[in-house]
């Protein structure tokens, strides 16, 4: 089951949950699932500073890189 949660905070759970399926499942490798979460980690420290809109954008931006969109 995914993650439940609004907001920036629930679409940064739920796209690590994603990522961390892939990379379980063989769909993504290590080295994708690094950088990938890097960049969530990012967004999780916006999200954590209350930039909800800022933070969205940049799963966004991660997900549209990394064909996740």
């Amino acid at each position: 089951s995914m993650p439940s949660g609004s907001g920036c905070a629930g679409e940064v759970a739920r796209f690590l949950a994603v990522m961390d399926n892939d990379l379980a499942t063989g769909h993504t490798t290590k080295g994708v699932h690094e950088r990938v979460s890097a960049e969530i980690a990012q967004a999780r420290s916006t999200c954590q500073a209350g930039q909800d809109g800022a933070a969205i954008s940049q799963i966004n931006a991660t997900k549209t890189r990394f064909g996740y969109r």
